[in-house]
């Protein structure tokens, strides 16, 4: 086959370019009088050879951070593509140290094998019981996070160390209840992550005519209680224990989002990898669809504590079955599991420390926020907290608009479904135009589809304790402040 005349012309060109081009050791020295080098660098995600700059090549390499970035144009709750380093995003709950540890009270604490949280990492027997440290789940190291909205794109980007020209929030080593709520030491007051059958640890409203029975409360999570007796109970640890904090569910709900590539927490369970090697799918139903619950037990806990240990630090579901005093099952409940964390959703509602609202003329509600861990409020006063955002007027719904600024939240909007947008539901129907309310979050055993890791509910007053309403133990090993940080770049 001839070439014409043009394609000549570009072959010899391109052999004169083959035969003039130089080797590296061939090329000039460099030297470090300019700071604008390029290299060019090779993108897997789009195929493309582009080009960057020397200092930021280092820095990513050196520091790297992952993220996704969802178009809210768009109503999935699926993220549009990744962002950063896929390396990390593929390791990112083991480059944190995402898992089971025991933690005590002056918040040391010991990693426990991934794959049996009755052993420690190194191979040693751990109990569970209280006698070796409350039984949490968390990370064990401090990083940070990036939630930004550029016009109609959603940022969330999550890095062991500070993601330089951005705004972050620093992340202490912190861990929560692994089983995702917490038990009461009766004889001490004390707020503990224990799994112990001991009556001095019987859950619920302290039942005792139902230990012998198969609707048992020994080895249940503690309800009943106001807010201000759990946060009390909490701080009897020590400082920088809580009970359950908007900080420690936003950190959560963040990672998943970022690990899973959704906001659909509920998704059914896909233990297969994309092809990108990255989790995919969601955690399952949870404990959401009890039927009759009330008719049961008067809508007591249902799961113990010790339910879904079995998972480690596994992603996924197990099974508990629910069964009347004759042995007969009525409701086989799915325990979701996220690295280790049991029942980030439904079960029982958790009573919030760090937040609450206060109802406005116009019934809609500000949230209000703790600022610091080690600050003093009470629910019901709104000294020492602060206002950020404001909700909808008085109504319900699954949340469309959602504020994640100073680690919030926070619905502001509603007319979503249960799987578009946020897939969470929010109530606001206490129809009051003054005093507060407590925030109560994730759903329970009665809410179905409306369950997730940014569901809300504002009705209730401070004052409120019910059967149906628990609290996960909670702690960071430093503050953890609600105000992002400027990182310029070095």
């Amino acid at each position: 086959m001839a070439f014409t005349e043009s394609e000549e012309t570009k072959l010899k060109a391109i052999i004169s370019a083959f035969d003039n081009a130089q080797q590296v050791d061939d090329l000039p020295q460099s030297d470090m009088s300019a700071t604008d080098k390029i290299i060019e660098v090779f993108d897997k995600k789009s195929g493309k050879s582009e080009q960057m700059t020397i200092k930021n090549a280092v820095q990513l390499g050196q520091h790297p951070w992952c993220g996704r970035v969802w178009n809210l144009d768009n109503a999935t709750p699926k993220a549009a593509t990744y962002i950063g380093s896929l390396e990390l995003l593929q390791n990112l709950h083991q480059e944190l140290g995402l898992g089971g540890y025991l933690v005590k009270n002056d918040h040391t604490r010991r990693k426990l094998d991934s794959k049996d949280h009755y052993k420690y990492a190194t191979g040693e027997k751990a109990k569970l019981d209280g006698s070796e440290g409350h039984y949490q789940w968390g990370w064990g190291k401090e990083w940070y996070m990036v939630i930004k909205t550029v016009g109609r794109l959603h940022y969330e980007m999550v890095s062991p160390w500070p993601i330089q020209g951005e705004f972050n929030y620093k992340i202490p080593i912190g861990s929560i209840s692994a089983a995702g709520f917490a038990a009461l030491e009766r004889s001490t007051g004390k707020l503990v992550s224990y799994i112990n059958d001991g009556a001095d640890y019987r859950g619920g409203n302290n039942d005792a005519t139902l230990d012998n029975t198969n609707r048992t409360m020994l080895g249940k999570p503690v309800t009943q209680h106001t807010t201000e007796f759990f946060r009390a109970a909490a701080r009897k640890n020590g400082t920088g224990w809580l009970c359950t904090t908007m900080r420690h569910t936003t950190a959560i709900a963040v990672l998943f989002g970022v690990i899973f590539g959704t906001h659909y927490d509920q998704a059914a369970v896909n233990s297969a990898k994309d092809a990108n090697g990255l989790f995919q799918g969601g955690l399952g139903a949870g404990v959401t669809s009890m039927p009759d619950w009330n008719g049961y037990n008067g809508v007591r806990p249902l799961v113990p504590l010790s339910a879904g240990i079995e998972l480690g630090d596994s992603c996924g579901e197990s099974e508990y079955k629910v069964k009347k005093d004759d042995g007969t099952i009525v409701y086989t409940a799915k325990i979701p599991c996220f690295f280790g964390y049991k029942n980030g959703f439904g079960s029982l509602w958790r009573m919030m420390d760090d937040e609450q609202v206060q109802c406005n003329a116009d019934t809609s509600v500000t949230h209000l926020v703790a600022p610091s861990i080690y600050g003093t409020w009470t629910l019901g006063r709104a000294d020492g907290m602060i206002a950020y955002s404001k909700s909808i007027t008085n109504g319900e719904g699954y949340v469309k608009e959602l504020c994640m600024d100073h680690l919030e939240n926070f619905p502001t909007s509603v007319g979503a479904t249960e799987s578009t947008y946020w897939t969470s539901y929010f109530w606001n129907t206490s129809g009051q135009n003054s005093g507060f309310r407590l925030c109560l979050r994730g759903g329970y055993a009665y809410n179905g589809g409306h369950c997730g890791l940014s569901t809300l509910y504002v009705c209730y007053a401070v004052s409120v304790s019910n059967v149906s309403c628990g609290a996960a133990l909670c702690e960071a090993a430093s503050e953890w402040s609600v105000e992002p940080t400027y990182y310029a770049v070095s």
